[in-house]
């Protein structure tokens, strides 16, 4: 076992999925530049030189075209947006001609393409490099889209984009780089991304989230066990999967539930569970006394850090709202104080 965060499990995926398969190429932005990628592609080139490793002119578009022809020639490729609204431009590509084409020529043909796409927020972003449309992405048949919120689950996205044969979306939080996780590297289950997790178990409430929302939730159910109040919390990786049964056993037992968007709620997939939810309480009887949403307010992210000083949802937050809740009175945590735009004491930039 070895401590492993999610940049170097990014960097160690890629590493052997190249090692492993001579067809395999890396391409994007600042692949190849000093500070490769948020430090996600350290070696690749040195290792397979720039054939494999290839750093693009700018045109977003053509390039997920490129990468899509690459991939019907049975070349297995990871192409990374180093923001998900660069990839807007390719969209395209990614609606038109990625997610249909086995459709439109009714054959299943095996596109190995996992296409990176990362977030911004807080320092440096502002409205234009902090978007992340991946619940309309999921809307979309034919592509996978994955939401990685730990380092193993990382690795695993990875892995698993890169060989499926199926176009493979890796929504990639900035914010989730220096998470920390201890790992057999060698013996990780990649098909565990596929399947509705249990992280914390208890039997008070229920909290469903993803992404980048699932550390600050985690920290606040392990806040709230020092208060005997035990927080089942529940999370999932691939925003395609439709299977809920997980979270309604959980509200089954504690008939309260939290859900926490990392974007907006407005048009989101927890509206979609919500959804769910309700068409299970109304056809089974289910008891759910308490149900409250923490999302991203429905407006554009200011590039004011006095502007954006309480846009962002904390674990400070979520102990508040399941306080609520629960009609309890549970003492307000005082969290180290930093800037509230920046990661950690671990960010130096770039953005």
């Amino acid at each position: 076992m070895e401590n492993y965060n999610y940049t170097k499990s990014i960097n160690l995926a890629l590493h052997e999925n190249m090692k492993l398969n001579s067809r395999s190429v890396c391409i994007g932005l600042g692949i190849n530049d000093p500070k490769r990628i948020f430090g996600t592609s350290i070696g690749l080139v040195e290792a397979f030189g720039e054939e494999r490793c290839i750093e693009p002119p700018t045109s977003e578009n053509a390039l997920t075209g490129i990468a899509l022809g690459l991939a019907l020639q049975s070349y297995s490729v990871c192409l990374t947006h180093q923001r998900f609204d660069f990839a807007l431009l390719s969209f395209d590509q990614l609606i038109n001609s990625i997610s249909k084409w086995s459709f439109m020529f009714n054959k299943e043909y095996k596109i190995s393409l996992l296409v990176r796409l990362i977030i911004g927020r807080g320092w440096g972003q502002g409205p234009t490099h902090s978007q992340s449309y991946h619940s309309f992405l999921s809307s979309l048949p034919g592509l996978q889209i994955y939401y990685p919120s730990s380092p193993s689950s990382a690795f695993a996205t990875i892995s698993k984009g890169m060989n499926s044969g199926k176009p493979t979306i890796m929504i990639e939080h900035r914010w989730l780089h220096n998470t920390n996780e201890l790992l057999d590297i060698s013996n990780i289950d990649i098909d565990i991304i596929d399947k509705m997790k249990i992280i914390h178990h208890g039997d008070d409430i229920t909290i469903f989230t993803y992404g980048y929302m699932v550390p600050e939730a985690f920290k606040a159910s392990q806040y709230l066990k020092s208060f005997d109040i035990k927080v089942e919390l529940i999370s999932m990786d691939n925003l395609s999967m439709k299977n809920i049964d997980t979270i309604i056993d959980s509200i089954s037992k504690t008939h309260r539930l939290l859900i926490i968007e990392p974007y907006y709620m407005q048009c989101s997939i927890t509206t979609n569970i919500c959804t769910e939810i309700l068409k299970k309480i109304t056809n089974t009887n289910l008891d759910l006394s308490s149900l409250e949403v923490l999302s991203l307010p429905f407006e554009n992210e200011s590039t004011s850090y006095f502007d954006t000083k309480d846009r962002y949802v904390t674990w400070v937050n979520i102990i508040n709202k399941i306080a609520d809740q629960l009609n309890q009175e549970i003492p307000c945590p005082t969290p180290k104080e930093r800037p509230h735009d920046v990661p950690g004491d671990w960010f130096k930039g770039p953005f």
